[in-house]
C-alpha cells in the first residue's frame, strides 16, 4: 500500500481495482473508498470497472450494484 499512498499524492483522484480471477478469502489490499476489490471474472467486470472510474459506486451503492449483477 506504500506504493499506492505515493502514487495517491501525486494522483490525488486516482482509483485502484484489483481483480482476483480465482477469489479466496484474502485480498491485496484493504477495502476503501479508492479501492474496488473483485473476486472473480465475467463479461460484467468490465460494466462494474466503468462504473467505479466514473464514481457511480460509492458506500452503500456499492454494494448494491455488485450484488445485482448476474454470476
Amino acid at each position: 500500500m506504500g506504493a499506492w499512498q505515493e502514487f495517491r499524492k501525486r494522483n490525488p483522484r486516482a482509483k485502484l481495482v484489483c481483480l482476483d480471477v480465482q477469489p479466496y478469502e484474502t485480498s491485496q489490499v484493504s477495502e476503501r473508498e479508492d479501492v474496488l476489490n473483485i473476486g472473480g471474472f465475467s463479461d460484467q467486470v468490465f460494466d462494474l470497472i466503468a462504473a467505479f472510474a466514473a464514481g457511480a459506486l460509492d458506500g452503500d451503492n456499492r454494494v448494491g450494484r455488485i450484488q445485482q449483477l448476474v454470476m
